[in-house]
């Protein structure tokens, strides 16, 4: 069994994993109002209780980023604990991998990733022209889509480009983890590494 949990999207939530299929999915917070930090412990408690996960897991992952600092901070601290207290196999999965998992339909370097996050946080993602992945952090109306991207993957709503011929695709980084799971290397000996942006550069 797998849990994941996204803190990347507006409302995280957990998942649980088992024969490649979503088996449960619960919201951890219900607006934005309430805070990540509150609720976490009190949803994974139901979810053992539930499902008594703590004797079937045998991996985790989570979402690295980009996002909410305070909600990568939070789910990062969890997860590591949880990881480290069970020694499970351990996965992160960010808009790099998504561009990797669907550049075999097209090219990586036309393929955009636009992330919505808690707190009204929003960025894009793309490959660079040196095979780097690079983030912007839109912060009003004023960004303008680069115009090699031809297709965009989107995690909760599409992005309003101002350019009217534009795929623009709904994605689930769950569902890609399950369909790409012969490509991700769960490993105990990875740390979780969240991608906290600032001023579009990644702080370590």
């Amino acid at each position: 069994m797998l849990l994941f949990l996204d803190v990347v999207l507006p409302l995280p939530e957990f998942s649980l994993i088992e024969e490649n299929k979503i088996i449960f999915t619960k919201k951890i917070t219900k607006n934005h109002k309430e805070k990540l930090s509150d609720h976490i412990f009190e949803i994974f408690i139901d979810i053992e209780n539930k499902f008594n996960i703590l004797n079937k897991l045998k991996k985790v992952a989570i979402t690295a980023g980009p996002g909410s600092y305070t909600s990568l901070r939070v789910g990062s601290s969890f997860i590591s604990g949880l990881k480290i207290s069970r020694d499970l196999k351990f996965f992160q999965i960010t808009p790099s991998d998504i561009i990797k998992f669907k550049s075999n339909s097209l090219s990586e370097k036309r393929i955009g990733i636009y992330i919505q996050s808690a707190n009204s946080q929003n960025f894009f993602c793309e490959i660079n022209q040196y095979g780097q992945i690079t983030y912007t952090k839109i912060e009003n109306n004023d960004f303008v889509l680069p115009s090699h991207i031809k297709k965009i993957f989107y995690n909760f709503k599409k992005l309003d480009a101002k350019k009217n011929i534009l795929n623009q695709v709904k994605f689930s980084f769950a569902e890609e983890i399950i369909v790409n799971q012969k490509f991700i290397n769960f490993s105990t000996k990875q740390n979780v590494e969240p991608i906290y942006v600032s001023n579009n550069t990644v702080l370590n």
